[in-house]
Protein backbone atom coordinates (compact mmCIF):
# COMPACT_ATOMS: atom_id res chain seq x y z
CA UNK A 1 0.00 0.00 0.00
CA UNK A 2 1.46 3.16 -0.78
CA UNK A 3 2.04 5.61 1.81
CA UNK A 4 0.13 8.79 2.47
CA UNK A 5 1.93 11.98 2.29
CA UNK A 6 2.65 13.79 5.34
CA UNK A 7 2.78 17.29 6.12
CA UNK A 8 4.68 18.86 8.82
CA UNK A 9 3.58 22.07 10.50
CA UNK A 10 5.84 24.48 12.90
CA UNK A 11 4.72 27.51 13.87
CA UNK A 12 7.37 29.59 14.53
CA UNK A 13 7.89 33.72 15.30
CA UNK A 14 11.20 33.40 13.56
CA UNK A 15 13.11 30.07 12.55
CA UNK A 16 15.73 30.11 15.26
CA UNK A 17 18.43 27.68 17.14
CA UNK A 18 15.91 25.30 18.24
CA UNK A 19 14.66 24.84 13.96
CA UNK A 20 18.57 24.90 12.74
CA UNK A 21 20.31 22.73 15.21
CA UNK A 22 17.74 20.13 16.18
CA UNK A 23 14.38 20.12 14.64
CA UNK A 24 15.29 20.61 10.74
CA UNK A 25 18.06 17.84 11.44
CA UNK A 26 15.78 15.37 12.92
CA UNK A 27 13.23 15.74 10.36
CA UNK A 28 15.62 15.15 7.84
CA UNK A 29 16.56 11.77 9.81
CA UNK A 30 13.07 10.80 9.17
CA UNK A 31 12.64 6.82 7.55
CA UNK A 32 9.35 8.04 5.34
CA UNK A 33 9.21 8.26 1.61
CA UNK A 34 7.12 10.76 0.87
CA UNK A 35 6.73 14.07 3.35
CA UNK A 36 7.15 17.99 3.60
CA UNK A 37 7.86 20.33 6.05
CA UNK A 38 5.58 23.74 6.39
CA UNK A 39 7.52 26.02 8.63
CA UNK A 40 5.75 29.00 9.22
CA UNK A 41 7.76 32.77 10.80
CA UNK A 42 6.87 35.98 11.02
CA UNK A 43 8.63 36.94 8.00
CA UNK A 44 11.45 35.93 5.56
CA UNK A 45 15.07 35.67 6.96
CA UNK A 46 18.06 36.67 4.33
CA UNK A 47 19.40 33.06 5.40
CA UNK A 48 16.28 31.15 4.12
CA UNK A 49 17.42 30.10 0.90
CA UNK A 50 20.51 27.87 2.44
CA UNK A 51 17.45 26.04 4.40
CA UNK A 52 15.46 25.47 1.31
CA UNK A 53 19.02 24.30 -0.37
CA UNK A 54 19.94 22.18 2.40
CA UNK A 55 16.44 20.73 3.04
CA UNK A 56 14.52 20.03 -0.13
CA UNK A 57 11.54 18.79 1.74
CA UNK A 58 11.31 22.47 3.61
CA UNK A 59 8.44 25.31 2.56
CA UNK A 60 8.93 28.61 4.33
CA UNK A 61 5.56 30.37 4.75
CA UNK A 62 5.79 33.75 6.28
CA UNK A 63 2.84 34.73 7.90
CA UNK A 64 3.45 38.62 8.42
CA UNK A 65 1.40 40.10 11.22
CA UNK A 66 -0.48 36.48 11.70
CA UNK A 67 1.34 35.48 15.01
CA UNK A 68 -0.77 33.26 16.83
CA UNK A 69 0.32 29.36 16.76
CA UNK A 70 -3.30 28.62 16.07
CA UNK A 71 -3.71 30.69 12.97
CA UNK A 72 -0.42 30.14 11.43
CA UNK A 73 -1.38 25.89 12.07
CA UNK A 74 -4.49 26.72 10.46
CA UNK A 75 -2.36 28.78 7.46
CA UNK A 76 0.30 25.62 7.03
CA UNK A 77 -2.65 23.38 6.54
CA UNK A 78 -4.52 25.19 3.99
CA UNK A 79 -1.22 25.74 2.60
CA UNK A 80 -0.19 21.89 2.80
CA UNK A 81 -0.13 19.30 0.13
CA UNK A 82 -0.16 16.15 2.48
CA UNK A 83 -3.34 14.06 2.99
CA UNK A 84 -2.03 13.63 6.69
CA UNK A 85 -1.07 17.08 9.00
CA UNK A 86 1.41 16.59 11.44
CA UNK A 87 1.79 18.59 14.03
CA UNK A 88 5.05 19.83 15.93
CA UNK A 89 6.39 22.43 18.03
CA UNK A 90 9.84 24.50 17.11
CA UNK A 91 11.01 23.35 20.36
CA UNK A 92 10.79 19.90 19.30
CA UNK A 93 11.92 17.07 16.57
CA UNK A 94 11.64 13.66 15.68
CA UNK A 95 12.29 10.14 16.04
CA UNK A 96 13.14 8.94 13.11
CA UNK A 97 10.34 5.92 12.95
CA UNK A 98 7.55 9.01 13.91
CA UNK A 99 5.77 9.63 10.56
CA UNK A 100 6.14 6.09 9.65
CA UNK A 101 4.69 4.24 12.73
CA UNK A 102 2.02 7.43 12.33
CA UNK A 103 1.43 6.03 9.03
CA UNK A 104 0.83 2.48 10.00
CA UNK A 105 -1.54 3.52 12.53
CA UNK A 106 -3.79 5.73 10.79
CA UNK A 107 -4.11 2.38 7.83
CA UNK A 108 -4.48 -0.09 10.29
CA UNK A 109 -6.81 1.68 13.21
CA UNK A 110 -8.94 3.63 10.71
CA UNK A 111 -8.44 6.32 13.12
CA UNK A 112 -8.89 10.02 12.13
CA UNK A 113 -6.00 11.33 14.24
CA UNK A 114 -2.68 9.99 16.04
CA UNK A 115 -0.78 11.48 18.82
CA UNK A 116 2.48 10.50 21.09
CA UNK A 117 4.59 11.67 23.91
CA UNK A 118 6.82 14.58 23.68
CA UNK A 119 9.93 12.88 25.55
CA UNK A 120 12.71 15.07 27.17
CA UNK A 121 15.92 15.57 24.54
CA UNK A 122 19.37 14.64 25.42
CA UNK A 123 20.63 18.17 25.47
CA UNK A 124 18.96 20.20 28.20
CA UNK A 125 19.60 22.55 31.16
CA UNK A 126 18.90 21.76 34.97
CA UNK A 127 15.29 23.29 35.16
CA UNK A 128 14.04 21.32 31.87
CA UNK A 129 14.87 18.18 34.16
CA UNK A 130 13.38 19.63 36.75
CA UNK A 131 9.98 20.24 34.68
CA UNK A 132 10.33 17.10 32.92
CA UNK A 133 10.63 15.13 36.89
CA UNK A 134 7.44 16.77 37.92
CA UNK A 135 5.23 16.19 34.03
CA UNK A 136 6.31 12.89 34.69
CA UNK A 137 5.28 11.89 38.06
CA UNK A 138 1.48 10.97 38.99
CA UNK A 139 0.98 14.41 41.56
CA UNK A 140 2.36 16.67 39.20
CA UNK A 141 0.46 15.30 35.51
CA UNK A 142 -2.53 14.63 37.18
CA UNK A 143 -2.82 11.47 35.63
CA UNK A 144 -1.63 12.46 32.35
CA UNK A 145 2.10 11.20 32.33
CA UNK A 146 1.80 9.47 28.92
CA UNK A 147 2.02 13.13 26.99
CA UNK A 148 5.50 13.32 28.93
CA UNK A 149 6.73 9.39 28.36
CA UNK A 150 5.91 6.41 26.49
CA UNK A 151 3.12 4.35 28.35
CA UNK A 152 0.67 2.23 26.64
CA UNK A 153 -1.54 2.61 23.67
CA UNK A 154 -4.95 4.32 23.99
CA UNK A 155 -8.12 6.33 22.80
CA UNK A 156 -7.82 9.92 24.12
CA UNK A 157 -9.83 12.86 24.17
CA UNK A 158 -7.46 15.53 24.55
CA UNK A 159 -4.44 15.89 23.39
CA UNK A 160 -1.47 18.49 22.89
CA UNK A 161 -0.65 19.94 19.22
CA UNK A 162 3.74 19.32 20.27
CA UNK A 163 2.62 15.96 18.42
CA UNK A 164 -0.38 15.61 16.87
CA UNK A 165 -1.26 13.74 13.40
CA UNK A 166 -4.83 14.36 11.73
CA UNK A 167 -6.40 13.76 8.52
CA UNK A 168 -6.34 16.95 6.24
CA UNK A 169 -9.80 16.36 5.36
CA UNK A 170 -11.04 15.97 9.00
CA UNK A 171 -9.00 18.79 10.10
CA UNK A 172 -10.82 21.27 7.15
CA UNK A 173 -14.34 19.89 7.76
CA UNK A 174 -13.84 20.96 11.58
CA UNK A 175 -12.75 24.36 10.94
CA UNK A 176 -9.00 24.35 11.87
CA UNK A 177 -7.77 24.57 15.17
CA UNK A 178 -10.02 28.16 16.85
CA UNK A 179 -8.29 31.32 16.35
CA UNK A 180 -9.77 32.79 19.96
CA UNK A 181 -7.91 30.59 21.73
CA UNK A 182 -3.76 30.39 23.10
CA UNK A 183 -3.12 28.06 24.37
CA UNK A 184 -6.51 25.47 24.87
CA UNK A 185 -6.44 25.33 20.63
CA UNK A 186 -5.79 21.97 20.50
CA UNK A 187 -7.99 21.22 23.41
CA UNK A 188 -10.80 22.72 21.38
CA UNK A 189 -10.13 20.78 18.44
CA UNK A 190 -10.27 17.24 20.36
CA UNK A 191 -13.48 18.50 22.11
CA UNK A 192 -14.66 18.76 18.69
CA UNK A 193 -13.47 15.91 16.92
CA UNK A 194 -14.13 13.22 19.38
CA UNK A 195 -17.51 14.85 21.67
CA UNK A 196 -18.99 16.17 18.90
CA UNK A 197 -17.91 14.40 15.72
CA UNK A 198 -17.67 10.85 17.03
CA UNK A 199 -14.31 10.77 15.60
CA UNK A 200 -10.99 8.79 17.56
CA UNK A 201 -7.33 10.07 18.36
CA UNK A 202 -4.71 6.94 18.74
CA UNK A 203 -2.10 7.93 21.52
CA UNK A 204 0.89 5.11 20.47
CA UNK A 205 4.22 5.22 22.56
CA UNK A 206 5.98 4.80 19.36
CA UNK A 207 4.83 7.87 17.86
CA UNK A 208 7.43 9.36 19.88
CA UNK A 209 9.39 12.87 19.27
CA UNK A 210 11.67 14.74 21.52
CA UNK A 211 10.32 18.18 23.22
CA UNK A 212 11.78 20.98 25.11
CA UNK A 213 10.26 21.89 28.45
CA UNK A 214 10.44 25.57 29.88
CA UNK A 215 14.08 26.70 30.84
CA UNK A 216 12.87 28.48 34.23
CA UNK A 217 10.41 28.94 36.89
CA UNK A 218 9.08 31.81 36.00
CA UNK A 219 8.23 30.56 31.84
CA UNK A 220 6.97 27.22 33.24
CA UNK A 221 4.23 28.89 35.71
CA UNK A 222 3.46 31.23 33.22
CA UNK A 223 3.06 28.13 30.52
CA UNK A 224 0.62 26.65 33.77
CA UNK A 225 -1.09 29.28 34.83
CA UNK A 226 -2.46 30.02 31.06
CA UNK A 227 -3.30 26.42 31.06
CA UNK A 228 -5.08 26.86 34.15
CA UNK A 229 -6.94 29.84 32.90
CA UNK A 230 -8.00 28.28 29.60
CA UNK A 231 -9.33 24.95 31.49
CA UNK A 232 -11.24 26.72 33.32
CA UNK A 233 -12.97 28.85 30.78
CA UNK A 234 -13.45 25.15 28.98
CA UNK A 235 -15.07 23.80 31.82
CA UNK A 236 -17.44 26.72 32.07
CA UNK A 237 -18.13 25.89 28.17
CA UNK A 238 -19.60 22.68 29.04
CA UNK A 239 -16.38 20.57 27.15
CA UNK A 240 -16.47 17.11 27.70
CA UNK A 241 -12.69 16.64 27.61
CA UNK A 242 -12.44 19.69 30.23
CA UNK A 243 -14.59 18.71 33.15
CA UNK A 244 -12.64 15.45 34.17
CA UNK A 245 -12.14 15.76 37.78
CA UNK A 246 -8.34 15.30 37.48
CA UNK A 247 -8.41 18.83 35.89
CA UNK A 248 -10.18 20.36 39.26
CA UNK A 249 -8.18 18.94 41.94
CA UNK A 250 -5.46 22.12 42.41
CA UNK A 251 -8.69 24.19 42.71
CA UNK A 252 -10.75 22.19 45.23
CA UNK A 253 -7.46 22.32 47.23
CA UNK A 254 -6.70 26.03 46.93
CA UNK A 255 -10.55 26.65 48.02
CA UNK A 256 -9.42 23.79 51.30
CA UNK A 257 -6.57 26.03 51.83
CA UNK A 258 -8.36 29.22 51.75
CA UNK A 259 -11.24 27.92 54.14
CA UNK A 260 -8.69 26.33 56.45
CA UNK A 261 -7.07 29.45 56.87
CA UNK A 262 -10.30 31.74 57.08
CA UNK A 263 -11.22 29.28 59.80
CA UNK A 264 -8.04 29.46 61.96
CA UNK A 265 -8.38 33.14 61.98
CA UNK A 266 -12.12 33.66 62.96
CA UNK A 267 -13.26 30.83 64.74
CA UNK A 268 -12.21 30.75 68.71
CA UNK A 269 -9.54 29.09 69.55
CA UNK A 270 -11.08 26.72 72.11
CA UNK A 271 -12.84 26.06 68.74
CA UNK A 272 -9.96 26.12 66.87
CA UNK A 273 -7.72 23.81 68.76
CA UNK A 274 -10.66 20.76 68.13
CA UNK A 275 -11.29 21.60 64.75
CA UNK A 276 -7.96 22.42 63.03
CA UNK A 277 -6.52 18.79 63.82
CA UNK A 278 -9.28 17.68 61.90
CA UNK A 279 -9.50 20.32 59.43
CA UNK A 280 -5.95 19.99 58.07
CA UNK A 281 -6.01 15.94 57.60
CA UNK A 282 -6.31 16.56 53.56
CA UNK A 283 -3.32 19.03 54.09
CA UNK A 284 -1.23 16.79 55.74
CA UNK A 285 -2.08 13.77 53.43
CA UNK A 286 -1.14 16.24 50.57
CA UNK A 287 2.21 16.70 52.29
CA UNK A 288 2.87 13.05 53.41
CA UNK A 289 2.79 12.26 49.23
CA UNK A 290 4.68 15.38 48.29
CA UNK A 291 7.13 13.92 50.43
CA UNK A 292 6.76 10.14 49.01
CA UNK A 293 7.34 11.41 45.77
CA UNK A 294 10.14 13.71 46.53
CA UNK A 295 11.54 10.48 47.85
CA UNK A 296 11.32 8.81 44.32
CA UNK A 297 12.30 12.00 42.75
CA UNK A 298 15.73 11.40 44.86
CA UNK A 299 16.28 7.74 44.31
CA UNK A 300 15.52 8.32 40.68
CA UNK A 301 17.94 11.14 39.89
CA UNK A 302 20.91 10.47 42.87
CA UNK A 303 19.92 14.05 42.82
CA UNK A 304 19.20 15.64 46.16
CA UNK A 305 19.22 19.26 45.00
CA UNK A 306 17.39 18.49 41.70
CA UNK A 307 14.41 16.77 43.64
CA UNK A 308 13.92 19.57 46.21
CA UNK A 309 13.52 21.54 43.15
CA UNK A 310 11.08 19.56 41.60
CA UNK A 311 8.48 19.36 44.97
CA UNK A 312 9.06 23.01 45.31
CA UNK A 313 8.18 23.64 41.54
CA UNK A 314 5.34 20.97 42.12
CA UNK A 315 3.51 22.55 45.08
CA UNK A 316 3.78 26.05 43.40
CA UNK A 317 1.95 24.75 40.28
CA UNK A 318 -0.30 23.71 42.00
CA UNK A 319 -1.53 26.11 43.35
CA UNK A 320 -1.34 28.71 40.70
CA UNK A 321 -2.96 26.21 38.32
CA UNK A 322 -5.89 25.83 40.74
CA UNK A 323 -6.33 29.55 41.03
CA UNK A 324 -6.12 30.41 37.18
CA UNK A 325 -8.79 27.89 37.02
CA UNK A 326 -10.99 29.54 39.94
CA UNK A 327 -10.39 33.00 38.44
CA UNK A 328 -11.45 31.57 35.04
CA UNK A 329 -14.73 29.59 35.24
CA UNK A 330 -16.35 31.63 38.11
CA UNK A 331 -17.40 34.63 35.98
CA UNK A 332 -19.09 32.62 33.71
CA UNK A 333 -20.75 29.84 36.11
CA UNK A 334 -21.64 33.04 38.36
CA UNK A 335 -23.49 34.18 35.72
CA UNK A 336 -25.07 30.80 34.83
CA UNK A 337 -23.88 31.49 31.08
CA UNK A 338 -24.18 29.21 28.34
CA UNK A 339 -21.40 29.06 25.56
CA UNK A 340 -21.22 27.08 22.15
CA UNK A 341 -18.85 27.80 19.27
CA UNK A 342 -18.52 26.09 15.90
CA UNK A 343 -16.40 27.80 13.04
CA UNK A 344 -16.74 31.62 13.41
CA UNK A 345 -20.45 31.83 15.10
CA UNK A 346 -20.35 31.65 18.77
CA UNK A 347 -23.35 31.73 20.43
CA UNK A 348 -24.04 32.62 24.25
CA UNK A 349 -27.62 31.81 26.57
CA UNK A 350 -27.46 33.89 29.37
CA UNK A 351 -30.10 31.75 31.28
CA UNK A 352 -31.11 33.80 34.08
CA UNK A 353 -32.37 35.88 31.39
CA UNK A 354 -34.27 33.12 29.83
CA UNK A 355 -38.28 33.17 30.38
CA UNK A 356 -39.26 30.39 28.12
CA UNK A 357 -40.80 32.29 25.23
CA UNK A 358 -39.37 29.84 22.91
CA UNK A 359 -39.09 32.54 19.93
CA UNK A 360 -35.92 31.29 19.05
CA UNK A 361 -37.19 27.51 18.69
CA UNK A 362 -39.29 28.56 16.04
CA UNK A 363 -36.45 30.97 13.80
CA UNK A 364 -33.87 28.46 14.29
CA UNK A 365 -34.84 25.26 15.17
CA UNK A 366 -31.61 23.21 14.19
CA UNK A 367 -29.41 25.45 16.46
CA UNK A 368 -31.89 25.91 19.66
CA UNK A 369 -33.95 23.64 21.82
CA UNK A 370 -35.52 24.11 25.08
CA UNK A 371 -34.08 21.79 28.43
CA UNK A 372 -36.36 20.52 30.50
CA UNK A 373 -36.44 23.63 32.48
CA UNK A 374 -38.06 25.42 29.52
CA UNK A 375 -34.97 27.20 29.17
CA UNK A 376 -33.01 27.51 25.66
CA UNK A 377 -30.19 25.63 25.05
CA UNK A 378 -27.92 25.59 21.82
CA UNK A 379 -27.77 22.06 20.02
CA UNK A 380 -24.98 20.12 19.11
CA UNK A 381 -26.35 18.97 15.57
CA UNK A 382 -25.91 21.13 12.37
CA UNK A 383 -26.70 24.73 12.80
CA UNK A 384 -29.02 27.08 10.95
CA UNK A 385 -27.77 29.52 8.61
CA UNK A 386 -26.03 32.95 10.50
CA UNK A 387 -28.86 34.97 9.71
CA UNK A 388 -31.66 33.07 11.09
CA UNK A 389 -29.53 32.53 13.94
CA UNK A 390 -29.39 36.05 14.32
CA UNK A 391 -32.90 36.29 13.56
CA UNK A 392 -33.28 34.04 16.46
CA UNK A 393 -31.83 36.17 19.07
CA UNK A 394 -33.13 39.19 17.88
CA UNK A 395 -36.94 37.98 18.48
CA UNK A 396 -36.01 36.87 22.38
CA UNK A 397 -37.82 39.52 24.01
CA UNK A 398 -35.64 39.54 26.99
CA UNK A 399 -32.46 39.73 24.78
CA UNK A 400 -31.04 36.48 26.45
CA UNK A 401 -29.14 35.41 23.17
CA UNK A 402 -25.36 37.05 22.77
CA UNK A 403 -24.04 36.16 18.93
CA UNK A 404 -20.67 36.63 17.89
CA UNK A 405 -19.11 36.09 14.31
CA UNK A 406 -15.09 35.76 14.54
CA UNK A 407 -14.92 37.00 17.87
CA UNK A 408 -16.78 40.35 17.07
CA UNK A 409 -20.05 40.90 19.17
CA UNK A 410 -22.96 41.17 16.43
CA UNK A 411 -26.10 40.86 18.43
CA UNK A 412 -26.98 42.69 20.99
CA UNK A 413 -25.32 45.95 19.18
Amino acid sequence: MKSPEISVIIPVKEIGAYSIDEGLPGLNRLDYPCFEVLLLPNKRMESDHFLLKKYPWLRIVPTGKITRPAQKRNIGAQASKGDIIAFIDDDAYPSTQWLKKAANLFQEKKVEAVCGPGVLPEKTNEWERVFDLLLKSPIGSGGYSYRFTPEKERYVDDFPSMNLLIKKKIFLELGGFDNDFWPGEDSKLCEELVNRKNGKILYHPDVLIYHHRRDNLYGFLKQHSQYGYHRGAFFAHGDKNSRRFSYLIPSVFVLYLIAVLLLSIFIPPMVSTLLLPILTIPLKLYMIGVIIQGIFFTTKTKDVILSMQAIISLMITHIVYGICVIFSAYPMIKDNIDVVKKDDIEIKIIRELCISAATCVVYAPSTFDLDEENIAIIKNEEWDKLEKIIAAAQSCPVAAIEIYVKGKKVWPK
